[in-house]
Order: structure tokens, then C-alpha cells, then sequence
């Protein structure tokens, strides 16, 4: 990953998990950005990088949590 913003420097910290990484099935050396992971494929990538970014929009605990929510049922 490249260290573009400290969004994409949370993320690659939160994608380098070992545990994380085993249950999503994912390579974080091919996320470029908060952008694409956004818009992965992969429901674990994405909602985490969902969650960074809406917390760095200032958005609540609680709009994270419904549009999270909502995008993993929509999703898995």
C-alpha cells in the first residue's frame, strides 16, 4: 500500500492483521487506497474501509454502524 492519507495508513493497519486477513481472504499488498478498498469486491475490505473513512468524515458511531450494517446485508 502507499501512504497517500492517514486513512490509507489506518487501513493498511487495520488490513495487516494476521487473523483478519486468514478470515477475509485478502491480500492487503493489493489495496492501493481507502478508495479501492471502498469499492472491493471483498465485503471485509470494504467495510473496514468504509469505517475509517466515514469516522474521519466525522459521521456517529451510529450512522457507521446502520450503513455498515446495511451494506453486510446487502452483501453476504
Amino acid at each position: 500500500m502507499e501512504y497517500t492519507t492517514n486513512n490509507d495508513k489506518m487501513l493498511e493497519a487495520v488490513l495487516t492483521d494476521p487473523d483478519l486477513m486468514k478470515f477475509g481472504d485478502y491480500n492487503p499488498a493489493e489495496i492501493s487506497s481507502i478508495y479501492q478498498a471502498v469499492d472491493s469486491d471483498n465485503v471485509v475490505v470494504s467495510a473496514v474501509a468504509q469505517i475509517i473513512k466515514r469516522s474521519s468524515e466525522q459521521a456517529t458511531e451510529r450512522e457507521i454502524y446502520k450503513e455498515v450494517t446495511e451494506y453486510l446485508k446487502r452483501n453476504v
